[in-house]
């Protein structure tokens, strides 16, 4: 497969993360993690496998009232192993407690057997060259 494949298909996960994310559908979400996921959530401990990162979410899902956005910064794919790395934003919906969040997250996936990508590891971080303002509606 074409290398250019290989980064449609890392990038449709992203996509597909994005949109069960928009739309809090659980299921959908935690189709796109590996069975052996780890997630390192800026603002909690790490979580392993899908068991420990699934209650993190639907609790997540219960509080949150917004819009992901997600812009790519660059990608690595080699052999079996892709990372996709760039910003984040949660735009909170209008009327919303808070303000938005933004941060960094990198990626990494991993083919399962039926050679279909997979998250293996994700994690996010809130650097100070992150911002929501760096999402300016004109450029998405």
């Amino acid at each position: 497969m074409e290398a250019i494949d290989e980064l449609s298909e890392v990038r449709e996960v992203m996509n597909t993360w994005l949109a069960a994310f928009e739309t809090h559908d659980l299921d959908a979400l935690m189709r796109v993690y590996h069975a052996e996921c780890v997630y390192a959530n800026a603002q909690s401990p790490l979580m392993q496998g899908v068991s420990e990162i699934r209650p993190w979410f639907a609790t997540a899902f219960e509080m949150l009232d917004g819009s992901m956005m997600f812009q790519e910064e660059g990608h690595v794919i080699t052999g079996e192993i892709a990372i996709l790395y760039g910003k984040y934003c949660l735009k909170k919906s209008k009327g919303s407690a808070g303000t938005d969040d933004a941060g960094r997250v990198t990626l990494v996936m991993k083919k399962d057997p039926n050679g279909a990508w997979r998250i293996v590891f994700d994690m996010d971080n809130t650097p100070p060259d992150a911002a929501p303002a760096d999402f300016n509606k004109s450029e998405i």
